[in-house]
Parts: C-alpha cells; structure tokens; sequence
C-alpha cells in the first residue's frame, strides 16, 4: 500500500482594489481590523517575484502586471519578518476572481 501526494494543485488569480494601502513590515497579529482610514493592509516581505520577469495581460481595456519571475531580494524590505508580501483585504467586495489556475507539481 502506498500513499500517493496529488500532483495537481489549484490556484486563484484574482483582481482586488486595494484602495488606500497601510504598509507593515513587522508581523501585527493584533491588525484584526483595519486601521482607521485604510481599505487593505500589505505586509511586504524581504522576498518579491523578480520585477524584470513581469508580463502584462489586458483585463476590461486596463493594462495589469503579472508577476511571473523568481523570488529575489528586495532591499527595500530586508529587514521585514516576513519572507513574502501578503496582501490583506477585509471586504469581499473587494475581490472579483479572474481566473482558476491548473497547477502541475
């Protein structure tokens, strides 16, 4: 008998309006809620998808990046305690999922 990992994964790629952006670089547990007068919160990391590798698509006439690269460093960031920026919303309406990614492991 043997235990077989999936070798599929699934993931959402969607569009989000950050509106007005409070930016950490320390993990606040206690963030909750959002601070008064910001829509989203991002966490930014000391790792981002290389920038050169970035590829922009056309969504309803707008162009967007996508970022497709390798993590990098981000010097900017280097001393956040998180390896990777994350993206906080607290509204769902906030958030229209554009697409459902296949994603062979």
């Amino acid at each position: 008998m043997s235990c077989e990992v999936p070798s599929i994964g699934y993931m959402f790629l969607g569009e989000v309006a950050l509106g007005k952006v409070h930016h950490i670089t320390i993990d606040e547990p206690s963030l909750k809620q959002l601070p008064p007068g910001f829509n989203s919160v991002i966490a930014h990391g000391g790792t981002e998808p290389d920038p050169t590798q970035d590829t922009e698509v056309e969504l309803d006439g707008q162009r967007v990046a996508v970022p497709q690269g390798r993590p990098v460093p981000c010097p900017e960031f280097g001393s956040s305690s998180s390896s990777q920026s994350e993206y906080v919303i607290y509204q769902e309406s906030q958030c229209r999922l554009r697409y459902l990614l296949e994603v062979h492991l």
